[in-house]
């Protein structure tokens, strides 16, 4: 349509369906009070075709602050609406399997906004899907301090790079934190084109409480440990170990026991690594210290 031919017309001559009552009521408090107002909906063009479009109305201000009129903005959509079908269909094929599933299961779409998730996702985050359904995940769920980080890992993710086994904390409604283990996938439409990101999430907050806990009573052990494997190659030890060798961790972690112990090593063989058995044993030994003085231990 051309200006003179829509201007002093009612803006619904756009529109393929009239406002409801409480679409109008909700779209007139929200204008008179200086706020603006978005509306998605099904607009007609001069031909008679419809499109799906967002408008976007603003008041206009005079200098004494005063609405003297308003400003739409029409951005056809849909193209957006026809790639959330897609993924929508995509969903409902999943939606038998992954309903009742102990996992978390979302579906967001090349922007980041939230299609879908399932409702073992709704119990966890304390959000139904119905209320925030279209909002940007990472805005929505994803604390400040990891947001930047996890925008940049969805970028990688959407243009089908790997990003298996990624660890992020998210936002729940009572605004705790549950950390989630993700592993995703992109999804694509006929043509193969990239339409959004199928993302499956394990609930790990309670492994890894255990695991901090398991590591502060490891750290604070009154005697040294060491973890080493088969190798003869020393995986880890705790500070109290740095503490009696003089050594940092970083220059114990990799190399090969004999580094503070005389008695094991590839070359000079464990006596219990000799006898073949699991668990813990004790062997009296003298710890080499960085500074070369031995020690009973």
């Amino acid at each position: 349509m051309t200006l003179p031919e829509i201007k002093g017309k009612s803006i619904t001559i756009l529109h393929e369906q009239e406002l409801t009552s409480e679409q109008k009521k909700e779209m007139f408090s929200n204008l008179y009070s200086g706020k603006p107002h978005d509306i998605e909906d099904a607009s007609k063009r001069k031909d008679g075709s419809t499109f799906c479009c967002q408008i976007k109305i603003s008041p206009l201000f005079t200098e004494k602050s005063r609405i003297y009129g308003h400003l739409g903005i029409i951005r056809d959509i849909t193209e957006e609406k026809q790639n959330e079908d897609s993924l929508v269909k995509e969903i409902d094929l999943l939606t038998g399997l992954i309903g009742t599933a102990r996992v978390i299961v979302a579906v967001l779409d090349r922007e980041g906004k939230i299609i879908y998730y399932n409702p073992h996702m709704e119990k966890l985050s304390g959000y139904k899907l119905k209320e925030v359904k279209g909002e940007d995940w990472f805005s929505r769920f994803i604390p400040d301090r990891e947001r930047g980080n996890i925008k940049s890992v969805f970028k990688k993710a959407i243009c089908s790079h790997s990003t298996e086994g990624n660890i992020n904390p998210i936002v729940t409604k009572e605004g705790n934190e549950i950390i989630v283990d993700w592993y995703d996938t992109t999804l694509k439409d006929d043509e193969g084109e990239v339409t959004g990101l199928l993302a499956i999430g394990n609930d790990i907050t309670q492994r890894v409480e255990v695991e901090e806990k398991l590591k502060t009573i490891y750290e604070n052990m009154p005697g040294g440990i060491l973890m080493i494997g088969q190798d003869y190659i020393i995986k880890d030890v705790n500070y109290r170990t740095c503490e009696i060798t003089g050594y940092k961790k970083e220059e114990l972690v990799g190399q090969l026991c004999d580094i503070v112990c005389p008695k094991g090593s590839a070359s000079k063989k464990c006596p219990i690594w000799e006898e073949g058995e699991e668990g813990f044993r004790g062997m009296d030994t003298a710890i080499k210290c960085k500074n070369g003085i031995k020690n009973p231990y």
